[in-house]
């Protein structure tokens, strides 16, 4: 029995010097071999040894395998987590591939790897379009862009950039309106998305009729709070400030009718813009065609 068990453990040792044998003593070696068994963090152990060594930093399969590890260690650990620290490591180390993979060796795999990590950065900008959150969709939306040109620098993002800023400067306006808190920090936020969009895009016929709208807001909300027993000349001021709003509405609204964008509130907007001009050959115009969109859609 006991020679049985002698013989067993002898086995198992030259088993053990053998495989020590076979790993090698460089931390890549070592990292792939914890990595095989699915021990990550000892894979990450030594993968980030390998990355400061001197000699091994400078290996393409070296970045390679600290992108592969990170990118696993992310998926196991932190996939809930918005602002993961190994997705963000997963796409430096990758990156630092791409610069030093001179024959290309790894960059198909990485590239692929690259573009898992982008998605689940969008995924994550868009579940975070929420009034507590938007700052960090906002990060993620910008990594996510980053990381995508590193594979392909020549992507275009302006039909996604309009779709996200779109998204984000409806929900903050959809927020502030039901909290009643759409001041003049807020408009100015909102609308300076609008215009991000109008940037990219000056015939998006969201982006214009919102931002005539909001101008027409402020200058209604400051007429239906107007205190008429104020001294002449103040009350002078406040419509010398609700006409030069009127007249910043005016083309974003005039815009949005071109492009028949919303067209019924679109001409209502209208309407009442020149009305507060006190324009009343133009607020009959528009009034008529209003008129006439409701007759025909009745």
């Amino acid at each position: 029995m006991k020679r049985g068990i002698y013989i067993l453990s002898l086995i198992l040792l030259i088993s053990n010097l053998a495989m020590a044998q076979f790993i090698g003593k460089d931390g890549v070696s070592k990292a792939l071999f914890y990595l095989q068994k699915s021990e990550l963090d000892s894979a990450k152990k030594y993968i980030d040894e390998a990355a400061l060594n001197e000699e091994e930093n400078k290996l393409a399969k070296t970045w390679y395998y600290k992108g592969f590890v990170y990118k696993e260690l992310y998926k196991n650990k932190e996939k809930d987590d918005k602002n993961s620290t190994y997705r963000l490591e997963a796409i430096s180390a990758l990156e630092n591939l791409l610069q030093i993979d001179t024959v290309k060796e790894f960059t198909e795999s990485a590239s692929k790897m690259l573009n898992y990590l982008a998605s689940t950065l969008y995924n994550d900008a868009a579940r975070s379009l929420t009034p507590q959150h938007y700052e960090e969709a906002q990060s993620n939306y910008a990594k996510y862009k980053s990381t995508m040109l590193l594979t392909n620098p020549e992507l275009n993002f302006d039909a996604q950039d309009v779709k996200f800023k779109l998204a984000l400067a409806s929900m903050l306006n959809q927020h502030a309106e039901q909290e009643n808190k759409l001041d003049s920090i807020n408009v100015h936020k909102i609308k300076s998305i609008y215009e991000d969009v109008l940037a990219i895009d000056a015939d998006n016929g969201s982006s214009n009729y919102n931002i005539g709208i909001l101008y027409y807001n402020e200058a209604a909300s400051i007429i239906n709070n107007m205190d008429y027993d104020m001294d002449l000349e103040s009350l002078d001021k406040l419509q010398d400030v609700c006409v030069g709003l009127f007249h910043k509405s005016e083309p974003y609204m005039l815009k949005s009718y071109e492009l028949k964008w919303n067209l019924k509130e679109t001409l209502l907007g209208l309407v009442n813009i020149y009305h507060g001009l006190n324009d009343l050959e133009k607020e009959a115009f528009y009034k008529k065609e209003l008129e006439a969109l409701n007759d025909k859609n009745d």
